[in-house]
């Protein structure tokens, strides 16, 4: 069943559609190759909910008329955003409370638990996500928080443009004539063209959607997270003028991976504050927890003595059925690759693991595994 409200059916014939798209992406990015087809809308189940009638829809987005500028978006935002990480750094300095909850990977959570485990005064740890984010969404909002973010990453910048190279861009005021650049303008409607022009086939059907953004397109999670880090920002800043420390305090420990937060010692002050931080079209779930144990990314987060322990937590554990994973020697692939994948899971075991005897079991479970799958003990 596809959601109607979500999406509609395509007014116009797939053909137009294509050549509509191609003769836009060349207009704005010369020289690119723009693919002749939509993006195909598949789901995966999600086998490890209960019941299993759960899926997750997915836009097979890896070669299709958006794929230019997407990928062209995704360079930009990531650029963007690294920027204002730098901003809310300063900003951290100057006012002591962090407007930047976006994380990066689990390591940037071991950053915030360290700052709390110095103090040892660590007494709550909760966890929340965003039931549906990418589907949920409202477009006009989602160009409007876009733009901000635009609007205040130029003017921070003090450069009027953004370079885009292969594998990177960069902020200039003297673009070279050859190479892809746009200002701050042109990436607004950049952006705003993608969110106008979503479209998926499914089966002889064409649709266009008219609430959120598709899991699959390049840039998906960089508007998700800069859509988000607008509203927190903006609650941050505005109770920093009004000087309300007591509120702010309680939310100088959290981190967001996409639509996961972690909040440590927030109290709960969460539960009372979401509707005021998020809009009212997103629904913010707090675990089930008795907020001294959580389980977030691939780490368990446990409170002792007011010091918050780590330990590793993979939620296939639990599943009820064999997982496939790491590479099979039996097949034809690179035997250093694949003991580089070993190697790769020690040192993340490492990182995760407060006990060395956490990491031992472990890595015992995993080298019981890769010895099944044809590796030799004597090389691992």
């Amino acid at each position: 069943h596809l959601d109607l409200g979500t999406y509609v059916l395509a007014g116009q014939e797939i053909d137009h559609i294509i050549r509509r798209h191609t003769k836009y992406s060349k207009s704005k990015l010369p020289g690119y190759d723009v693919p002749d087809q939509l993006p195909l809308l598949y789901w995966i189940p999600k086998m490890h909910k209960i019941p299993y009638s759960k899926q997750r829809f997915i836009a097979a987005s890896g070669f299709c008329t958006t794929k230019p500028i997407s990928s062209f978006l995704t360079k930009c935002l990531r650029l963007i955003e690294n920027h204002l990480r730098f901003v809310c750094q300063n900003y951290k300095k100057n006012y002591g409370i962090n407007p930047m909850w976006i994380l990066k990977n689990s390591l940037s959570v071991h950053k915030i638990i360290a700052s709390f485990n110095h103090k040892k005064n660590c007494t709550n740890i909760k966890t929340y996500d965003f039931s549906t984010l990418y589907t949920s969404i409202p477009h006009t909002l989602l160009k409007a928080k876009i733009s901000w973010v635009i609007t205040k990453a130029f003017t921070t910048s003090k450069k009027m443009f953004i370079s885009v190279y292969k594998n990177s861009a960069a902020w200039t005021n003297y673009p070279k004539k050859n190479t892809p650049h746009v200002n701050s303008k042109e990436l607004k409607n950049l952006v705003r063209w993608l969110i106008d022009n979503i479209y998926v086939i499914l089966g002889d059907k064409c649709f266009q959607q008219r609430i959120g953004i598709p899991m699959g397109t390049d840039c998906a999670p960089f508007l998700a997270n800069l859509f988000l880090f607008a509203f927190e920002f903006q609650w941050i800043d505005k109770h920093r003028k009004a000087k309300k420390y007591n509120l702010l305090n309680k939310f100088m420990g959290c981190g967001r991976y996409i639509d996961d937060l972690l909040m440590i010692n927030n109290d709960r002050a969460m539960v009372t504050h979401m509707s005021k931080i998020y809009p009212k079209e997103l629904k913010l779930i707090p675990d089930e927890s008795d907020d001294i144990s959580v389980s977030f990314l691939d780490l368990k987060l446990v409170i002792k003595d007011c010091t918050i322990f780590s330990y590793i937590y993979d939620k296939r554990d639990c599943f009820s059925f064999k997982i496939v994973n790491f590479p099979v020697l039996s097949g034809n692939i690179p035997r250093s690759s694949a003991y580089g994948v070993f190697i790769g899971e020690l040192v993340r075991y490492a990182r995760a693991c407060t006990y060395s005897e956490d990491f031992k079991e472990r890595t015992s479970l995993l080298v019981t595994k890769f010895k099944k799958q044809c590796y030799t003990l004597k090389r691992i």
